[in-house]
């Protein structure tokens, strides 16, 4: 009986043959498994973060204008924040003269014969409640990291430290400072925007997208 040897091209041509099935496999492989992820829902952290309605804060933000810290109408301010940029009447009408020095009003003083509501001007967190020898007692509402107010010379505080506050909160009443210790019913208002202090007169209806 003959042996029948193979041809020499038959070997080659039967390994190329094998390579090309062995790579159909794997791309078929490949997107058998990617179209399995693909159909598979997104993580818990994904979803918060592409779900429109679970962001609901930032909507607010935008339509949300400044406050003031009162609503009585017979509050007045009797001392406005000193404005470098003022002429010097104005500059002196804003200068706080206590035990015979002179100092620049970082905020704005609000009077009245009758004692008086105190808000949160803007939705934030009590950062710190306490007492100033010149002021009285003093709020730290924190907004973000760009803007502070200081509810400063109050009484009957409402709130604590770590509070959650929205805006329009009731935080506590008008009280004393020693600014004008002739008078019982005082508020000593003060705005910090990216570290700057800021007229409250101005900050007021302003849009908190601008400020946060």
């Amino acid at each position: 009986m003959t042996k029948r040897k193979l041809k020499p091209w038959v070997i080659p041509t039967a390994y190329v043959i094998l390579v090309i099935i062995a790579f159909t496999f794997l791309y078929m492989l490949g997107n058998i498994i990617n179209n399995g992820l693909n159909s598979e829902p997104l993580s818990n952290v994904t979803d918060v973060l592409l779900d429109n309605e679970s962001l609901p804060a930032n909507k607010e933000v935008t339509d949300t204008k400044v406050i003031k810290p009162y609503t009585a109408e017979n509050v007045k301010a009797t001392k406005l924040f000193y404005d470098k940029d003022k002429d010097e009447a104005t500059q002196q009408k804003s200068l706080i003269f206590y035990e015979n020095i002179y100092m620049q009003n970082t905020g704005v003083l609000y009077e009245s014969e009758k004692q008086f509501d105190v808000y949160a001007v803007l939705d934030g967190t009590v950062k710190n409640v306490k007492k100033d020898n010149i002021l009285g007692t003093v709020i730290e509402i924190e907004h973000s990291a760009n803007l502070t107010t200081f509810y400063q010379s109050v009484s009957n505080v409402k709130v604590e430290v770590g509070d959650q506050v929205s805006q329009g909160t009731l935080i506590a009443t008008s009280g004393e400072n020693k600014i004008n210790d002739t008078a019982d019913n005082c508020l000593h208002f003060q705005v910090y925007h990216q570290g700057e202090l800021l007229n409250p007169e101005t900050f007021y209806n302003m849009n908190a997208k601008d400020l946060i």
